[in-house]
């Protein structure tokens, strides 16, 4: 069993849900996104079942479970939850996590502002965020994900997270990735295939150069943007920096059989 501690000042859980403990998750799934590295599974919003609240009041609780998983040999960050936790405006906010099982304490994050509502009380509605580790998914889920949430030790929340709900992401979030990986491949594959023609150039000469003295991250987008710009007779610029420009410059003066060599050494680089 997980358990997770999260320790701050105002909280409380907010939010209407679509799902909670007692419905059917074969269709939890609210969406899936596909980054560069890794894609995003992320359930639709659940109301976790409360197990215990000790020194506090809780006004309303969801959270949606977002499972992360690389594509082959790539790098990802940790699957996550996101919660909305609504409270009276007196109690302390949370502001870290405590996992059970070894200890660790994480900085509760937030992904959105925290907001107020007054009418007869007033409460607030704090929008965080935090890690899950990935241990939870080497082996087939047994047991309701279980953590803690705390103001203080003397104010602490305990929810549960059904096993089946992070089942459904899981077996979803691993299918998808599968075909995403086999489609990756086979246009890697189609790519080479189509760039057998290497014409040595200055367009092409220079255009290498000039890739070589980008960053990490202008080279990665330097190579989607010579991709989808491929066939563009003036293509605008996908960020502002010397070799940026320079490289642009010099892609612009290729004709369509240099922009294939390019493309085909920028994939070998």
């Amino acid at each position: 069993m997980n358990k997770a501690l999260l320790i701050s000042f105002p909280f409380v859980l907010v939010g209407c849900t679509t799902l909670d403990a007692n419905s059917d998750f074969s269709d939890a799934v609210k969406r899936i996104e596909s980054k560069q590295t890794y894609q995003v599974v992320t359930g639709k919003t659940l109301t976790p079942e409360t197990i215990d609240i000790q020194g506090g009041q809780l006004v309303k609780s969801t959270l949606e479970f977002n499972y992360v998983t690389p594509y082959e040999n790539q790098s990802a960050p940790a699957s996550y939850i996101t919660m909305e936790l609504q409270y009276f405006k007196n109690y302390s906010q949370f502001s870290y996590v405590v996992f059970d099982e070894n200890n660790s304490q994480v900085d509760l994050e937030s992904y959105a502002a925290s907001a107020e509502t007054c009418s007869d009380v007033c409460t607030t509605t704090q929008y965080v965020k935090f890690p899950v580790d990935q241990s939870l998914f080497m082996e087939p889920l047994g047991e309701d994900l279980v953590f803690d949430v705390a103001a203080s030790k003397n104010s602490t929340f305990t929810f549960s997270v059904p096993a089946k709900y992070i089942e459904a992401l899981v077996k979803s979030g691993n299918t998808s990735g599968s075909t995403q990986k086999t489609v990756v491949s086979a246009q890697a594959v189609a790519t080479q295939q189509a760039f057998d023609a290497e014409p040595q150039s200055k367009a092409l000469e220079m255009s290498q150069y000039w890739f070589e003295q980008m960053d990490a991250g202008e080279q990665q987008n330097a190579v989607n943007w010579s991709v989808v710009n491929r066939s563009e007779s003036s293509p605008e610029p996908f960020a502002k920096s010397k070799a940026v420009e320079m490289f642009g410059y010099w892609y612009e003066k290729a004709d369509k059989d240099e922009r294939k060599a390019i493309i085909k050494k920028l994939l070998e680089l």
